[in-house]
């Protein structure tokens, strides 16, 4: 993930956009939606648009949702549990960047 895109991602949050439970189809990263927009945290690429219908709206307002904190904390520990398996050191190198990504993340939301 690139110092732009996190700086993006950031910037998204920050004005209201929230995290999505799916993953990228391409990168399976950490994707924000914004007005319907899905935008990958890690390659960039944006998806189709994911709008939610007013009844479908009315019916997550009547469920909570995890925070940001918590999916982020979610992410944080799939990515340790990936880079505990994996035996190939660029890959590890890989895993190991995005949580130093996410932990910042984490850091900067926490100062607001």
């Amino acid at each position: 993930m690139s110092k732009e895109l996190t700086k993006k991602a950031v910037e998204m949050l920050l004005r209201g956009a929230t995290l999505i439970s799916d993953p990228c189809p391409y990168c399976k990263g950490v994707r924000i939606m914004k007005e319907g927009n899905a935008f990958c945290v890690n390659c960039g690429r944006e998806g189709k648009e994911e709008k939610i219908s007013h009844d479908m709206g009315d019916l997550r307002d009547k469920i909570k949702e995890p925070s940001t904190h918590d999916k982020l904390d979610q992410k944080l520990k799939e990515l340790t549990d990936d880079l505990q398996q994996e035996k190939d050191h660029a890959k590890q190198q890989q895993i190991l960047a995005l949580i130093n990504d996410i932990i910042t993340l984490k850091a900067k939301l926490k100062n607001l």
